[in-house]
């Protein structure tokens, strides 16, 4: 993609960095909930991380979702860790049928599934610094960014100030600079008075990044245009960007999709055609708020729109 991102680095964002990755599989165990989560860690060889970034995948993932871009930003310098939620993860595949599947995925898509997988979030942030599980670079992270895929998205939406009722915010920890989620949602349903009440409070650095057919599969009420829906609510700070790609569908946002996701989101197109232009763009937001790159920030606001397609839309506020 080059361009003027040359200014930054002479590294293309959307092709693969200069580091190897080496990853690790470990476990965290919340007592007080006795619940065990398993991570999987995205690390880059010989390098002091730029930043870590936790992954919260979608519903039937796996710590394995969004291995495309966790490696991706790894090779750029980032740390990265997968973070697998019980109860809305791949266990709900169970050898259904697809039908079958469609209603396990709906039964694990409540509020207080929800409520569980940001407080797993919030477990394994409390960890980080201080977890013998975790390498020392991971423990030594000050600048974290939050990613999530579909039911992901949704939770670090909530992570990043949404309110939604009989969920009161809780403290999130000040380490948290900035957030991107794939398939990001909001109702149409809901009043606009509303959703600004839902999104007024989010003030992190926020990325939404969805496409033209990032619909819910009829699973829910979601469309694509819902996907817009927290970006136009949130307040116009110059830290809200939204990317809608063109023909874009819910498994092209995925990273990775599991076997539980192929077989509910049927449309599958991978590597979607946009691939590098997301991979670049996501790479140049965390450079921009994770470690205040101000010329990365630059670039993604006047240089990047010129990589996309003509029916794509780059949005900031």
């Amino acid at each position: 993609m080059g361009g003027s991102l040359n200014a930054v680095t002479p590294l293309d964002p959307g092709a693969a960095g200069p580091w190897p990755v080496v990853t690790r599989l470990t476990d965290l165990h919340d007592t007080r909930r006795a619940r065990t989560l398993p991570l999987k860690l995205y690390l880059p060889e010989q390098r002091s991380p730029r930043g870590l970034i936790l992954f919260s995948h979608g519903l039937g993932g796996s710590r394995e979702g969004g291995s495309v871009w966790l490696r991706h930003w790894a090779s750029h310098g980032f740390a990265a860790l997968a973070l697998q939620h019980p109860g809305s993860d791949r266990s709900i595949l169970r050898k259904q049928s697809p039908l079958a599947l469609r209603s396990a995925f709906k039964a694990a898509m409540n509020p207080e599934e929800l409520t569980r997988r940001a407080d797993d979030v919030h477990f394994v942030l409390g960890r980080i610094g201080r977890e013998t599980a975790l390498p020392d670079v991971v423990n030594a992270a000050t600048a974290i960014g939050l990613a999530g895929h579909s039911f992901g998205a949704v939770t670090v939406q909530l992570l990043a100030g949404e309110r939604r009722p009989n969920q009161p915010p809780k403290d999130l920890d000040p380490r948290v600079r900035a957030v991107i989620a794939l398939s990001p949602s909001a109702r149409h349903a809901d009043s606009a008075s509303g959703l600004a009440q839902r999104f007024g409070h989010v003030h992190l650095p926020f990325f939404g990044i969805t496409g033209s057919r990032d619909d819910g599969m009829g699973l829910s009420d979601i469309t694509a245009a819902n996907r817009e829906l927290p970006f136009r609510h949130m307040p116009a700070d110059g830290s809200k960007y939204l990317l809608v790609f063109a023909g874009g569908n819910h498994l092209d946002f995925a990273g990775e999709a599991s076997d539980a996701e192929g077989a509910v989101f049927t449309i599958r197109r991978e590597p979607a055609v946009f691939r590098p232009q997301l991979l670049a763009a996501s790479t140049a937001f965390w450079r921009a708020h994770l470690t205040a790159d101000a010329a990365a920030r630059q670039w993604l606001h006047s240089d990047f729109p010129a990589h996309l397609r003509p029916d794509d839309r780059f949005e900031h506020k």
